[in-house]
């Protein structure tokens, strides 16, 4: 694939709170980091105050050795972190849209000062790198008579697709958190009459690429009923869903969906045999339209470039197993995390804190208060301030 451009894009998602800082923390980013999305790897560069002697890792990645550099004997105030595209769960999905057509590449960098733990004035940096595939113009001179010509274009705009989990419909509100065995809808949607839809190679993981496991094949057939009924379609073949009890991955709190979905025009017969997809009792009729599937699954997971198949994500979704005694309590967390989640991504100058750590926050400074004046009506007491006059 050639490209033409590659676009940059960062996002803050973890912010110090206000304070003093203590003197081994003494330190900070300066400005905003400076990316290079390179072919084979990004490269991130940032700045600190003084000389950084902590650490950088991928976020869920700390326990990976190669998703980890250490800076302790580091005198430099520049610092770069290079990762290899691919790896330390580096999402790669490819868009077909109006306006942006190529792949992205996106991970989340944790800046931290200190080697053990994550402290105020740590980091998180989102970095999306989203490579522009160049346009191929060919050109041909041919020229035959003085009769004017007149160029009839038509464009037809290859759709947008979405892929949601929602609850009660597939139009119901979307699905943040979860108790397994609740019912909810998983629900893929392209924007176009004019062109069909198949999902296909569908999988599953923990959102730390851990665990990943197929849940709908390169042919669009579900791998298991039990857990993924397989896909009912529209007339138009242009929305699909299934309705799905809720599951997870053992002792992981989260599960990440995602799928290809390979697009089709109805009008020039395209479509035709390739959905929606005859599963079930037909094993040679789906190895036969395989062939004529668009994305091809290389041998190593990946899927060669086809301008008609993007990669499509749901919102992660926090799943409790718990007992039903704690059933309320831990719903109540799963909301407060999923809450805090969304104020980070959408609001990061802003930090939300708890009726309690408020709470205790005035109570400490109450105290502090008193404290401060005590010391200075002592101080005052010792220089006289109270001393007995005599006549």
């Amino acid at each position: 694939m050639s490209f033409s451009a590659i676009i940059v894009t960062f996002t803050l998602l973890g912010v110090a709170v206000g304070g003093v800082r203590a003197a081994f923390l003494d330190n900070g980013v300066i400005g905003e980091p400076v990316v290079d999305c390179m072919m084979d790897r990004v490269k991130i560069t940032f700045k600190t105050e003084r000389p950084f002697t902590g650490r950088i890792f991928v976020k869920g990645m700390v326990d990976k050795d190669q998703c980890v550099d250490s800076y302790q004997t580091n005198s430099k105030t520049s610092v770069q972190f290079e990762m290899v595209n691919g790896q330390c769960n580096m999402r790669r999905s490819r868009k077909v849209g109006p306006e942006q057509r190529g792949v992205e590449q996106s991970i989340t960098v944790i800046v931290s000062f200190h080697n053990i733990f994550i402290t105020k004035v740590d980091r998180a940096y989102r970095c999306t790198c989203f490579y522009m595939e160049a346009d191929r113009v060919v050109t041909n001179r041919f020229d035959v008579s003085m009769l004017p010509t007149t160029d009839l274009v038509d464009t037809a705009r290859m759709p947008t697709c979405s892929y949601s989990v929602r609850k009660d419909s597939i139009d119901g509100p979307l699905v943040k958190y979860a108790r397994v065995g609740e019912p909810v809808f998983h629900v893929w949607k392209c924007d176009s009459d004019m062109f069909g839809m198949l999902v296909h190679s569908c999988f599953v993981d923990d959102g730390n690429g851990e665990d990943r496991q197929e849940i709908i094949n390169a042919n669009g057939c579900s791998v298991e009923n039990v857990l993924v009924p397989d896909l009912i379609y529209n007339h138009e073949n242009n929305v699909a869903y299934s309705e799905v009890n809720v599951f997870k991955i053992a002792d992981k709190a989260t599960t990440y969906f995602q799928c290809a979905v390979s697009t089709c025009m109805i009008s020039e017969g395209m479509c035709a045999g390739k959905t929606p997809p005859r599963c079930g009792s037909l094993p040679d009729v789906r190895l036969k339209r395989h062939a004529t599937i668009p994305a091809i699954v290389e041998s190593n997971g990946t899927r060669k470039d086809d301008p008609f198949t993007m990669d499509i994500s749901a919102d992660k979704i926090f799943v409790l197993d718990l007992d039903e005694a704690d059933e309320k309590r831990n719903l109540q967390k799963a909301r407060e995390a999923a809450e805090l989640e969304a104020v980070l991504l959408q609001a990061p100058q802003k930090v939300c804190f708890s009726q309690q750590t408020v709470s205790l926050l005035t109570v400490l400074m109450a105290f502090s208060t008193c404290v401060v004046a005590a010391s200075a009506l002592g101080f005052w007491w010792r220089r006289g301030g109270w001393a007995p006059k005599t006549i």
